[in-house]
Order: structure tokens, then C-alpha cells, then sequence
């Protein structure tokens, strides 16, 4: 079934953030499931729009969000304005859910939005660079760095006995390699 109740970007130079996939629809009157990529509900629930990259190609559009809630674990209850039916709502499935950054809250202070650590140089506390962060990932303890270089792959957990510097304007992120971290 197509329909097309979204608007796209009011500018093509917003920049847009993944925050989950629509993993389905729930229930017969078009509320959505969707896979949070990170565990903040709370950043979502301040959300008054996100953008639905659709699958099939073309601009991501613009959906009014109606109502949030938690189903568990990284898993979303999302009404859509304009999404009122299971059969539009499983035309979704698939697709990826952004928002825009202007409309993500400021981080508190020393905290970072996770996505602004992607492709930051990583170097030990002596300088070396050992690799780049390409991707993070929750553990439910903490999150970890996946980072990638020297020809191997490094999972740095993201806690205070590692992680001792993040300057994201500057792209890099400085740990200290505690026992068995390296090898």
C-alpha cells in the first residue's frame, strides 16, 4: 500500500542521526515498532519529529510523533502522525528512523551524543594512534568502542578507568591500555 503522509526535510543541509530501525507494525491502527539503536528513551520522548529513510529510495520524510512508549529493552512503541493503519504501518518495516541533530537536547555536561564518536582517532595515553571507532555497542554495563586499525579490532569499554579524554572537535578519543586490553 503506498501512501505519502511525510513531509521531507525543511532543509537539505539538516543533518540526520539515526536513532532505530521500524522493525513492524503494533497493533491494527498504525503504531510502529522500533529498534532504538542506543537505550535513551528519554531523548526520543523530547522528540516532536523525526524522519523516516525509506527503503525504497528517495528523500527521507517528515512525521509528526503522536505518542512514545516502551516496550523493553531498546524496543519503541511509535505512533506516526499520518500512519493510521497495520498495512501502512508494515509498508515501514525496514526503514530507518532519524533525527534531526538541531532538535537533539544538549548533552550534559561531560557527556556526548555516541554518533559524534564515529570515525575518531583513538591513541593511547602515550600517543600512539591504535585504530578508529567505527562503531558502539551497549554491553547493559557500559558501552564499548569497536575500534578498528593496525590491521585488528579493539573493544574498548567506554568507563573512567579507560576512557580518559574525549575531544570530539578535535576527533579523538584517548584511553589508557589497561591489562589484556590490547592483546
Amino acid at each position: 500500500m503506498q501512501f505519502d503522509s511525510g513531509n521531507p526535510p525543511k532543509s537539505p543541509a539538516e543533518k540526520l542521526i539515526p536513532i532505530g530501525h521500524l522493525i513492524g507494525a503494533h497493533g491494527l491502527k498504525g503504531a510502529l515498532r522500533l529498534r532504538l539503536e542506543g537505550d535513551d528513551l528519554e531523548i526520543l520522548r523530547s522528540l516532536g519529529r523525526v524522519f523516516v529513510n525509506l527503503s525504497g529510495g528517495g528523500a527521507p520524510r517528515e512525521y509528526r510523533v503522536l505518542a512514545i512508549t516502551s516496550l523493553g529493552r531498546n524496543s519503541i512503541r511509535l505512533q506516526l502522525e499520518g500512519v493510521v493503519t497495520c498495512e501502512q504501518a508494515e509498508a515501514l518495516k525496514g526503514d530507518l528512523v532519524m533525527a534531526a541533530e538541531s532538535d537533539l537536547p544538549p548533552p550534559a555536561e561531560n557527556e556526548f551524543y555516541y554518533y559524534r564518536a564515529i570515525g575518531c582517532d583513538v591513541a593511547l595515553t602515550e600517543g600512539r594512534v591504535i585504530g578508529k571507532v567505527e562503531e558502539i555497542f551497549s554491553t547493559g554495563a557500559n558501552d564499548v568502542l569497536v575500534v578498528r586499525g593496525e590491521g585488528r579490532e579493539v573493544l574498548v569499554p567506554v568507563i573512567a578507568d579507560v576512557v580518559k579524554a574525549v575531544d570530539l572537535d578535535a576527533g579523538r578519543i584517548t584511553i589508557e591500555a589497561v591489562p589484556g586490553l590490547l592483546d
